[in-house]
């Protein structure tokens, strides 16, 4: 028995193409501020070179630079793959806004995922030239001190991590929300005369 009716099949609304574009942003984002902090001397294990005082501080800024760090790339990331997702008319403004959020949620984890990637081949290959080299690589035994210094920085970035999360999602958002008003935002910024 055949049915005269034809169920019509709505596309999904997923686009692969500004997710990436937004992750690749993010992480290219990413790594530029982690290099302008390490030459600025901000890196994970400088709070555990200082003792007391100095130590703390030195904790305080590792913080506040990957707060900056992860937050300014999540926004721009979100921002950016909310802006160019192409908008599907069938869908309700709430829908729309609930699929761009969506979009920024697969960037942050995207970009999150290279990030990790990332991190561990340049372990891998910083350790894989330590034992080609012969080098002695020693390994301190650490204090109670740095074990609980580490796990509060390690507590710190997970908690940036979702709160990123987030503003990726609010940033694509917004990023959607321009493209449906069509916000020109030239006077912001533009390499065009006016």
């Amino acid at each position: 028995m055949t049915t005269n009716s034809i169920t019509e099949r709505q596309p999904s609304g997923f686009e692969m193409g500004p997710v990436f574009a937004g992750a690749v942003t993010a992480v290219a984002i990413t790594v530029v501020l982690t290099q302008f902090g390490a030459a600025a001397g901000v890196s994970l294990d400088a709070d555990l070179r200082g003792e007391g005082y100095l130590a703390s501080w030195g904790m305080m800024a590792v913080g506040v630079w990957v707060l900056l760090t992860q937050f300014l790339s999540s926004i721009i990331g979100g921002y950016i793959a909310g802006r160019l997702r192409t908008v599907n008319t069938l869908y309700k403004a709430h829908e729309v806004e609930m699929r761009d959020g969506m979009h920024g949620l697969v960037t942050w984890a995207l970009s999150t995922l290279l990030v990790v990637v990332g991190v561990g081949v340049v372990s891998t290959v910083g350790s894989a030239f330590a034992v080609a080299e012969n080098t002695a690589v020693v390994t301190a035994e650490l204090t109670n001190a740095e074990e609980n210094a580490t796990l509060i920085s390690a507590f710190i970035h997970g908690s940036f991590s979702l709160v990123a999360a987030a503003l990726t999602w609010w940033a694509a958002t917004k990023g959607g929300d321009h493209r449906d008003s069509q916000i020109d935002l030239g006077h912001i910024w533009s390499f065009k005369g006016k």
